[in-house]
């Protein structure tokens, strides 16, 4: 392959990156939007705890709603009418007596069970936003650099990835994250392998 070869080839991947980026930045800002909004939403549930569990049981009183509460292959809790409770494990417990009351006493509330849950949901849309951010500075690396196999590229895909591995290992389970595990391990050693190649013909020239 000569030298214009080489860099058109070079200028391609260049482009794609480009247009990787833009897509990039448009769902970290997706991810950014819906963890403030579900953070402020739960946020708001448990605060003004009273008036929302009045708004929330009117409404279901006229629409039976039967309905699990679940993020990714973890249950929160359940509604059905107007019975509503945590899902095993999920119990809110402290070992502050004021606070372990303020559980128990507002165990049958319907804000606190949603505002728990959407905050949980928050936190792992930051967990997205923060891969996704990875994902993003790996693209505008190569192209500050305008190599795809420059020294900190490696480093930044093997976190974002490992970032998306833990993440589905909580919500859908073991086996696809075992699945994406592998995956990683094996982007990791081929653009390892390509930086290796990089700095080889970088001593010869």
């Amino acid at each position: 392959m000569n030298i214009n070869e080489e860099n058109a080839k070079l200028q391609n991947v260049i482009k794609s990156c480009k247009a990787a980026k833009v897509c990039s930045k448009i769902i970290l800002i997706m991810f950014m939007v819906a963890t403030v909004l579900t953070l402020v939403v739960g946020i708001v549930f448990i605060a003004d705890q009273k008036n929302m569990d009045v708004k929330i049981k009117e409404g279901l009183a006229n629409s039976n709603i039967k309905k699990e509460l679940s993020v990714g292959s973890i249950k929160v809790g359940s509604i059905d009418g107007d019975d509503i409770e945590f899902a095993k494990g999920m119990e809110l417990e402290s070992s502050v007596p004021a606070l372990q009351k303020y559980f128990t006493d507002n165990s049958d509330s319907y804000a606190l069970l949603l505002g728990f849950y959407c905050i949980f949901a928050a936190i792992l849309c930051a967990i997205l936003t923060f891969a996704m951010w990875m994902i993003l500075s790996v693209f505008n690396t190569i192209i500050k650099e305008g190599n795809p196999f420059a020294d900190s590229v490696p480093r930044r895909i093997l976190i974002s990835m490992v970032t998306l591995t833990v993440l589905v290992a909580i919500t859908t389970g073991i086996g696809f994250a075992v699945l994406l595990g592998l995956t990683t391990w094996a982007v990791y050693t081929i653009v390892d392998y390509g930086k290796q190649l990089r700095i080889q013909s970088d001593e010869t020239l």
